[in-house]
């Protein structure tokens, strides 16, 4: 079973600045579409599902491809807030 404990720890890491969006980006995308095995429950994979959604619409892929519609700014509230969400879910 999936454990929110790598999401919460990425969450974590990007709100308190000690990664970039970008290097956020480039890690949770993977980390959450090869997730081997399904959430302890619906509010886990909903939390997990909205950090991919913070990455996902930050990232720009290439140095060609436009930027995401998410500044890092923006990332960094939205990963902060969702780690809280799922602080409290792990308690």
């Amino acid at each position: 079973m999936a454990k929110l404990e790598p999401f919460l720890a990425l969450a974590s890491a990007v709100a308190e600045g000690r990664i970039s969006a970008a290097e956020f980006s480039v890690v949770c995308l993977p980390l959450y579409k090869n997730y081997p095995d399904p959430f302890p429950s619906h509010e886990q994979y909903e939390v997990a599902t909205g950090l991919f959604y913070v990455a996902n619409d930050h990232y720009a892929g290439d140095s060609d491809a436009p930027a995401g519609t998410l500044s890092d700014e923006q990332v960094r509230a939205a990963s902060a807030e969702i780690a809280e969400r799922m602080r409290s879910l792990l308690q």
